[in-house]
């Protein structure tokens, strides 16, 4: 169906500029009217509770197929009707690019906004430096003017956004949507500038190729993709977004300022350097605010992760970085950690000198070890290290320094303490549970410790 659908496009486009003039409004016509039995088609594919942007789209192509039948009758009050009804089906292609976005998610609308606003300025800038000083007679009116403006900062709007979206997930069918938006643009702006015949044929070849591409993505089998959200992306807010932000907001007052000032009036300067000023504070604000939520969010992740009397992974973070080495396929190592006398020293000298010992032997650990080695606190006086892409011999070497590390004295209330630590191995050089590793760890030290006095353990 699609490349039938195709196939009949690119005849409208070739015909047109061989057709006669009294013929080439109906070529125009076909190529509209045949984009609604596609995005009824494309609509049907759809979850009923997701297809409001299709419903929208349709719309909006019912208004402009409307526009092109006014526009055939002749007089002043056609034209305008016509010129507005294509503004209003603009308006709701709008509407229905900003439905499709809003279902990608809230995690992914950050980065969609931002290149949004990014291609607004590009559009005012296009409108006021380009478009507006060489709109030819026709497009002179009021109503022209307010249509053009419209279609192009819209489009360039929804441009923008769905670039971004392209950018997030690459869904072919979003390719055929900004082909055919791109096209609509283009063509609108030819003809509003121009009053050569072949450009004006060359603008209309441009406009069926835009229905095609509408209608491509009705029958696009692809196109359930966005229907659904589309996986979470980092959001942060860095340096060089906040300086196209700021571009974007302060680039149409900059120009209209310098414009002014270029024609003679001197105070066109206070526009442009308020603009300038404000908008530079207010980007360095915004700045700040995000730079402390980046770090609130930071100081929370820690705080979810690490045991805050170590500051060593605790047992989640630690099995969850288990677990992606195993999935990786990485040989990896574990050392499981019970500490032999520290009931004993937590009972003789109270708790706050066993927390103390605790700290220092997480940092014993963190030094004996390599910087891609991992320690975490279970709980109570147990420890556990991963050893990445280790091979069991590692394994048995890095548990020597860990004793010897553990083994040596510690100085509690100026008292010098020998606490002594009891370890058992696991190494698995294939994908296992994570859990069961560190539980072979755990049974092997619990071994160890069987074997040891009881004197030794107490």
């Amino acid at each position: 169906m699609r490349t039938a659908y195709l196939l009949g496009a690119v005849v409208l486009v070739v015909a047109y500029p061989l057709a006669t003039t009294s013929a080439q409004p109906a070529i125009k016509s076909v190529a509209a009217l045949s984009t609604i039995p596609a995005l009824v088609v494309g609509i049907r594919r759809i979850n009923p509770d997701r297809r409001a942007p299709w419903i929208l789209l349709l719309a909006a192509l019912v208004a402009i197929n409307i526009s092109n039948v006014v526009g055939l009758f002749p007089g002043d009050p056609a034209a305008t009707a016509d010129q507005l009804l294509d503004a209003a089906g603009n308006i709701i292609v709008l509407f229905a690019a900003l439905q499709l976005i809003r279902q990608q998610g809230p995690a992914n609308l950050g980065g969609i906004i931002d290149t949004s606003i990014a291609a607004l300025a590009v559009g005012g800038l296009l409108w006021a430096l380009v478009l507006e000083p060489n709109l030819t007679p026709a497009s002179h009116t009021h109503a022209a003017k307010l249509a053009l403006f419209i279609v192009v900062f819209a489009l360039s709007g929804v441009l923008g956004a769905l670039a971004q979206m392209i950018v997030q997930r690459a869904v072919p069918a979003l390719w055929s949507l900004v082909a055919a938006l791109a096209l609509a643009l283009v063509a609108d702006i030819i003809m509003a500038v121009t009053t050569s015949d072949w450009l004006a044929t060359i603008a209309a070849m441009m406009t069926i190729g835009a229905y095609a591409a509408i209608g491509l993505f009705g029958l696009d089998p692809t196109a359930e993709e966005l229907a659904t959200p589309a996986p979470a992306r980092p959001d942060t807010l860095s340096r060089g977004r906040l300086i196209l932000l700021g571009l974007a907001v302060a680039a149409l007052p900059i120009m209209i300022g310098s414009v002014q000032l270029a024609g003679g009036p001197r105070h066109a300067i206070l526009l442009v350097v308020s603009v300038a000023s404000i908008t530079t504070l207010v980007m360095l604000r915004i700045g700040q605010v995000s730079a402390e939520r980046d770090r609130a969010e930071a100081a929370l992740r820690y705080e979810a992760t690490h045991d805050p009397l170590t500051g060593l992974l605790n047992r989640k973070e630690f099995t969850r970085e288990v677990s992606r080495e195993l999935t990786y396929g990485h040989p990896s190592g574990i050392i499981f950690c019970d500490l032999n006398r520290f009931k004993a020293i937590n009972d003789r000298f109270g708790h706050t000198n066993g927390d103390q010992v605790l700290v220092e032997v997480a940092r014993r650990l963190r030094t004996c070890l390599s910087a891609d080695d991992l320690v975490s606190r279970l709980g109570g006086d147990e420890f556990v290290i991963l050893l990445r892409n280790t091979t069991a011999g590692d394994v048995e070497t890095a548990n020597q320094r860990v004793m010897t590390a553990a083994n040596r004295p510690v100085v509690v209330s100026d008292e010098s303490v020998t606490i002594g630590v009891t370890t058992g191995t696991a190494f698995a050089d294939s994908a296992v549970d994570p859990e069961d590793l560190i539980e072979r760890a755990d049974h092997a030290m619990y071994l160890n410790k069987t074997t040891m006095e009881p004197e030794e353990t107490n």
